[in-house]
């Protein structure tokens, strides 16, 4: 009796995980998942809803027609693209979904890396319907057990791989992280009087985070910390802490508040730094060099109180633009560096009213164009971070700090005020990339015109850089 017992405790054991229950685990949970295995090697966020909607739908895929279970499972590939979307640009799933409408503006398939990982996805999710459909009669006798577990793994193996620091403490902001802004803490947030005529800038760096190696960030602070700006401007740098992406930052830096673009959609008129500073007396613009439906910037920027726009739409065919030059690959658009001499033409044109100008640069999102950039760091081995990414855009930077650091050297422009400030971290795709930047914070540099009576003169000769950036 004792031996029959153990037997039938053994043959259920065996039926229980038999080679079918175990083919049909794997097919459920590791062959739609195969292509982020792949990434995780670089960096993948986490997909928990993702893995376990796969081994639902397996499951009852096993009752549905053949079409029935191939729209759900693309359903889910989209829906698990959006997870993962999110988790690298920082936007929330929300935000992904509602973006899906301006797609039509972006090369998507400029990289070639997205074409790839798009054609890998389609390719394993293709196999693991098939697999579903032609084993069907054998997977509704096996047992579910070793699906479950193996969703466990799969579960466990997600979160200790891919659980970042960016995504802890993403998840801490809203209740945990005191709100500040580089405007706060310069004191922009507070303007000037208009009787001063003192003019304010404020450039929003793509991807700009604050470097983990304090190296490195001198790399790009050095440009602007010389003799010739120390002698017109008192400089100060510092960090503070994002959450979102480009349009949280944008919330945080004009309005004072976490926030993100659809909270600027309903009112009219919202108190935000644009409207104080209007109503200090200054002329306000925006420049940005792609176009002004993306994220509904044409409806919420007057709303906050832009009174000018200088979106692609408007620029392009300006006298400052050359014609049909672009810059970029998903985003493509205007030259940061061509529309730097936009911002310029604008602060320096005549008027009564001192100007607030804001600025979002574009060409450092990511994938980055090749040989966009004025060569200083030797990229091509990694540079100085031994990382072709991170080298290019910070080389890009480099560029964009130069051009304003001729901003600031222009004679008529040295009683304006110059903020430089980051958005968010690069969301770069590998975790050497990621590591280069300390979590959850961004960097600024701030220029501040020193009082007339301790201001140095300046010469007002041409930079050699201006050419070379033209080139």
């Amino acid at each position: 009796m004792q031996i029959l017992t153990r037997n039938a405790t053994v043959n259920k054991y065996e039926e229980m995980f038999s080679r079918d229950a175990l083919y049909f685990a794997f097919v459920a949970n590791v062959l739609p998942s195969v292509p982020y295995f792949v990434l995780a090697f670089f960096v993948c966020p986490q997909r928990f809803q993702p893995i376990v909607l796969y081994l639902v739908l397996a499951v009852i895929g096993l009752q549905l027609n053949v079409i029935f279970l191939a729209v759900l499972a693309a359903l889910i590939v989209v829906f698990d693209v959006v997870v993962v979307t999110s988790g690298i640009f920082n936007f929330s799933p929300e935000l992904i979904l509602d973006s899906v409408k301006y797609s039509a503006s972006l090369d998507l398939f400029s990289f070639a890396g997205y074409t790839l990982l798009a054609c890998v996805i389609a390719f394993f999710v293709g196999l693991y319907v098939y697999l579903i459909v032609r084993n069907r009669q054998k997977f509704k006798q096996v047992s579910l057990i070793p699906a479950i577990l193996m969703c466990c793994v799969m579960l466990a193996l997600d979160f200790y791989f891919n659980m970042s620091p960016q995504t802890k403490l993403a998840r801490a902001f809203q209740n945990k992280v005191e709100f500040t802004s580089a405007m706060s803490q310069t004191g922009l947030d507070q303007p000037v009087p208009a009787a001063k005529k003192q003019n304010v800038l404020v450039v929003m760096v793509e991807s700009m985070g604050a470097y983990a190696d304090p190296a490195h960030q001198r790399i790009l602070w050095e440009i602007l910390q010389v003799p010739e700006i120390e002698a017109a401007f008192e400089i100060t740098t510092g960090q503070g802490p994002y959450d979102g992406s480009t349009t949280a930052a944008e919330s945080r830096e004009l309005c004072g508040r976490w926030g993100d673009y659809p909270d600027y959609l309903e009112k009219l008129r919202y108190n935000c730094l644009p409207a104080a500073y209007v109503d200090a007396g200054y002329e306000t613009a925006a420049f940005d060099a792609f176009y002004g439906a993306l994220f509904d910037r044409t409806e919420w920027f007057p709303r906050i109180g832009f009174q000018s726009l200088f979106f692609r739409e408007q620029l392009e065919g300006s006298e400052h633009i050359p014609a049909g030059k672009t810059c970029g690959l998903t985003f493509k658009g205007l030259c940061d560096l061509d529309l730097a001499d936009a911002v310029e033409a604008y602060l320096d044109s005549p008027g009564d009213k001192p100007k607030f100008a804001y600025w979002l640069t574009l060409h450092t999102h990511l994938p980055l164009e090749p040989n966009a950039t004025t060569p200083r760091l030797d990229c091509d081995s990694g540079g100085p971070f031994d990382d072709w990414t991170i080298c290019t855009m910070t080389e890009m930077w480099m560029d964009l700090f130069y051009r304003v650091k001729e901003i600031a050297l222009n004679p008529d422009l040295q009683n304006t005020q110059i903020l430089l400030v980051g958005d968010h971290h690069p969301p770069v795709w590998t975790r050497q990339g990621r590591k280069q930047f300390a979590p959850g914070q961004i960097a600024w540099m701030h220029l501040k015109p020193k009082p007339d009576d301790r201001r140095e003169t300046i010469a007002s000769a041409p930079l050699p850089i201006r050419s070379a950036l033209r080139d």
